[in-house]
């Protein structure tokens, strides 16, 4: 498998090579490159009920559709049958649609997961996004937005990763986690405990190549997608509801 070249401003890529499975969900659409991308990259892709949409738009045929199926639309699931995907229905609302695709992650053995779509004007689904991430024991989950990467962290947990200057990271216990160590920023920290109503990192800089370190716990580790001044521009360039 060929190795990533030197990370640039304009070729931002933190994902690992591949992924086991790749997990659509029915919030905020991925661009249709992201969504690309990362299929491309992935053995298995999931479609989490109606986030089966983003995946027909794109004419990337899922293996498997989960959830109760409410949401997803009816030409959406022929098609999806039509090209192979298995539908898993499962109707008990003990449990999101994120996390009944989890559930069969692990059935299947897919143990390196990325999703997509888990963002929206609720920040409560992110949330459980990353409690069920973080819960899924022999599973290693990355949330991504089109604007954010988000690395759910249990245990002892070690990243190395080439952010260009101008991106942001953030690194956040959740709820704690312990001797946490991060080099290669402008504000590096050594042997810290990270906790949700303690120390963490906000928007740090990378000054060179970023290593991390956990021993225990878990934690979210949160890295900006694009230039903060790109994101800047472009706040300023969306229109203020009236």
């Amino acid at each position: 498998m060929r190795s990533k070249p030197t990370a640039t401003a304009s070729q931002f890529d933190p994902f690992p090579e591949s992924f086991d499975a790749l997990l659509v969900a029915n919030g905020s659409p991925p661009t249709r490159k992201l969504l690309r991308a990362l299929a491309e990259r992935t053995v298995c892709v999931m479609a989490l009920d109606g986030g089966l949409e983003a995946l027909f738009r794109c004419g990337i045929a899922p293996d498997h559709v989960v959830g109760d199926l409410d949401s997803a639309p009816e030409r959406a699931l022929r098609w999806a049958v039509q090209n192979g995907a298995q539908l898993h229905r499962r109707p008990s609302a003990d449990k999101p649609d994120f996390a009944k695709g989890l559930d069969l992650c692990k059935k299947l053995k897919c143990r390196r997961v990325v999703a997509l779509g888990i963002a929206g004007e609720r920040v409560d689904h992110v949330l459980s996004a990353l409690h069920f991430s973080l819960a899924a024991r022999g599973l290693d989950v990355t949330l991504a937005t089109n604007e954010i990467v988000l690395f759910a962290l249990r245990g002892r947990a070690r990243r190395t990763l080439s952010i260009p200057r101008g991106h942001a990271l953030s690194w956040f216990g959740f709820p704690e986690a312990q001797s946490c160590t991060l080099a290669g920023v402008r504000w590096p920290f050594a042997r810290r405990k990270l906790s949700a109503d303690g120390f963490h990192s906000l928007s740090n800089e990378p000054v060179a190549v970023v290593r991390l370190e956990q021993k225990s716990g878990r934690s979210v580790l949160a890295v900006s997608l694009r230039p903060q001044k790109q994101c800047a521009k472009l706040r300023r360039l969306k229109p203020s509801p009236r």
